[in-house]
């Protein structure tokens, strides 16, 4: 996985089995070892992922609950289990608990108490809603947007610390856009009969949430559809996903009075002063053109559909915190009818998920110290090692970089720092406030309490220790201005990471996983900060040119694949991630070649399974990408998603890979074997 800061980014027999015997869940016993489930009736060399993946699919249906099902959401669904039994062994009053253990216990008991919720109904919020309901001006704004900002409701737009592109010591302060509910921007804009279908469908759920708010009938269909109205507005005035990387052309510090003639219809100064924050310091304004249009929308919109806009950001932002009539019409409709979910998720589940992300770092250091030990962090820092110093060898002969860039790349990849396991120091939760038995209140504070966290990091130098997510997270990244990636704990388990596991399994797994991460810092991205994190470009104009000729065989391959029904993948929108899957996993098999090498088992030895260590090098990697997802879902992410489906995850990268044809014994007209490989790395 890729973003700005940050670029990211099991087995559940085990889980049941390890409860059952009191083992660690996820951690097989002594003498176990990672069975993959093999469909012997296919050929390798025919769908290398049908091979690797039909019984997983077969046998691990999608959940009522979920509108996708993969090897992720398995190792998630893991630790969340193991979450529960934390968060359960300190929601009793009665257990002796320290003060951290007293905010996570009651909070999940506020959340698990839903004759409470029930109870409260959104009388925490009526202060915030006769605000609105009491405007008079459109002057009152500004000032208003500033509380809700500070409550984490994104309306319009939100302001976040980010690293200065230009000086990637020092902690800055960005606005980008926001205020959008739809999952899809292209919805609010399409002509085509879906996206009026589900335009039609996002009108009546916003007209059903003004009505449980006690709106009648007519006040409600006025209110959604001058909400609407706002939103479309602000949705065409955003970048599309592959214009916001090139942050070249996006990097733009403003002061304050240009910002106040960037956006002219909007308060900044009683905004800064709302949110607490003297607003003296230049912000970073990546796109300038969605704050032009806002403004123009704040002087032309009517004062009842601001009122109505605000209302409805609300009730978005805090639906899962509010009685069960408005989460459950907020999951009838992102869920159930945009994803294809078909159960609302148990309430022990989205307790848990909600205490996460309010005391995420707590959490995660009790997850850390039962999960992961200092061994299974030497062994995969040995690993990045290793894949490090393959791609220190590729950089050194790929004919398309030249000698200052090469040069320069070497720099960047000696300055790589890796994160594994959990940050350098925990974060202190002493001054949020946390009452037994008030889920909404609770829910109010925390976000405070975040939001002010992160404002008070703007104008500071960088934390190298500021992790993108706590530690159970299953995930990995790369951040292009900390230079790093990060592995969390919650990534170091099956079928990602086997400590009882060969070298084989491991490389092929989160050794790609690895590999995938370092490349991102040395892509079309990555080239445009060098090895201090700032936005510079260090290429040649000739090596760019290059490189580029190189991806695009990457996005014609991956365009002829299906993503569903009769629509294709956007080998665009996916080109900076299959590029890494398949740099990834070259460089993660030259580290295990290195490994290997001079070992009496061999690469071709097989093991008593009947694999060789090749063979399960790329059954590791096909593994990870097992998955079953809704049609709903896979239509979305066609549209929006960075990432391929698994499928093409798999075979899009071993079809381009000569070690592949070798493992397998592929004949040279095999399918998995492209005739017009493409390599980038």
């Amino acid at each position: 996985m890729k973003t700005i800061p940050f670029r990211v980014s099991c087995i559940l027999f085990w889980a049941v089995a390890a409860l059952a015997q009191g083992t660690p869940a996820g951690r097989p016993a002594d003498g176990a070892r990672f069975n993959v489930l093999l469909d012997r009736h296919i050929d390798p060399c025919e769908d290398f992922y049908a091979y690797a993946c039909n019984q997983w699919q077969a046998q691990n249906p999608i959940p009522p609950d979920q509108s996708s099902w993969g090897r992720f959401d398995e190792a998630t669904a893991r630790n969340e289990t193991l979450l529960r039994g934390i968060l359960e062994k300190y929601s009793s009053a009665n257990t002796s608990r320290d003060a951290l253990e007293q905010k996570m216990g009651d909070y999940y008991q506020s959340c698990m108490d839903e004759n409470a919720v029930e109870k409260a109904g959104t009388g925490p919020l009526q202060p915030e809603l006769r605000t609105i309901s009491v405007m008079t001006s459109k002057d009152d704004l500004a000032p208003l947007l500033g509380q809700l900002h500070r409550h984490g409701v994104a309306a319009l737009f939100h302001i976040s610390p980010e690293q200065d592109f230009k000086d990637a010591s020092r902690v800055i302060g960005q606005i980008e856009p926001g205020g959008t509910a739809f999952p899809d921007h292209d919805l609010y804009l399409r002509t085509d009969r879906q996206a009026a279908v589900f335009r039609k469908q996002y009108l009546k759920h916003l007209q059903k949430m003004f009505e449980l708010l006690g709106d009648s009938k007519k006040e409600a269909e006025a209110e959604a559809t001058g909400a609407l109205a706002i939103e479309t507005s602000l949705a065409e005035a955003t970048l599309d996903p592959q214009s916001r990387s090139e942050h070249t052309t996006t990097y733009r510090m403003t002061t304050l009075p240009e910002l106040n003639g960037l956006a002219p219809d909007f308060n900044w100064k009683a905004y800064f002063a709302a949110i607490g924050w003297p607003g003296a310091q230049p912000l970073q304004v990546s796109k300038p053109p969605f704050f032009q249009r806002m403004s123009e929308e704040l002087r032309l919109a009517t004062l009842p559909d601001l009122k109505a806009y605000l209302r409805w950001q609300i009730m978005h932002a805090q639906a899962e915190v509010l009685p069960s009539s408005f989460t459950s019409e907020d999951f009838n409709f992102f869920e159930k009818t945009v994803s294809g979910t078909r159960e609302l998720p148990a309430r022990w589940k989205r307790c848990v998920r909600l205490t996460s992300s309010a005391l995420g770092q707590a959490l995660g250091q009790k997850y850390e110290e039962a999960e992961v030990t200092s061994e299974d962090v030497a062994r995969v820092s040995h690993m990045v090692a290793g894949i490090e110093k393959a791609l220190g060898n590729d950089i050194d002969g790929v004919l398309w970089m030249g000698l200052e860039t090469r040069r320069q790349a070497r720099q960047k990849l000696a300055a790589i720092r890796s994160r594994i396991g959990h940050p350098g120091r925990w974060r202190d939760y002493a001054s949020l406030e946390i009452a037994r038995g008030d889920l909404l209140g609770n829910w109010l504070r925390a976000r405070e309490f975040e939001f002010r966290h992160q404002l008070e990091k703007i104008g500071e130098p960088v934390d190298p220790d500021d992790w993108p997510y706590p530690e159970f997270t299953v995930d990995a990244s790369y951040s292009d201005q900390q230079n790093s990636i990060t592995l969390p704990a919650g990534i170091l388990q099956s079928p990602f990471y086997d400590r009882h596991g060969d070298e084989a399994f491991n490389l092929g797994a989160i050794g790609g996983l690895i590999g995938h991460e370092l490349t991102h810092g040395f892509d079309d991205e990555g080239s445009q900060f060098d090895a201090e994190g700032d936005l510079r470009d260090w290429w040649s104009a000739t090596d760019r040119n290059e490189f580029r000729r190189r991806t695009q065989c990457v996005a014609r391959q991956y365009s002829d694949y299906t993503a569903v029904d009769k629509i294709r993948v956007d080998g665009n929108l996916t080109l900076a991630e299959n590029v890494a899957d398949n740099g990834g996993l070259r460089l993660a098999y030259a580290a295990l070649r290195e490994i290997l090498a001079g070992k009496t088992s061999g690469a071709e030895n097989p093991m008593p399974d009947g694999t060789t260590a090749n063979q399960r090098f790329f059954l590791g990697w096909a593994n990870l990408w097992c998955q079953n997802r809704t049609a709903a879902l896979s239509r979305d992410l066609a549209a929006n998603a960075s990432h391929s489906p698994g499928k093409w995850r798999v075979n899009g990268v071993v079809s381009n890979m000569p070690e592949f044809q070798q493992a397998f014994h592929c004949r040279p007209d095999a399918p998995m074997v492209r005739q017009d490989r493409c390599r980038v790395w």
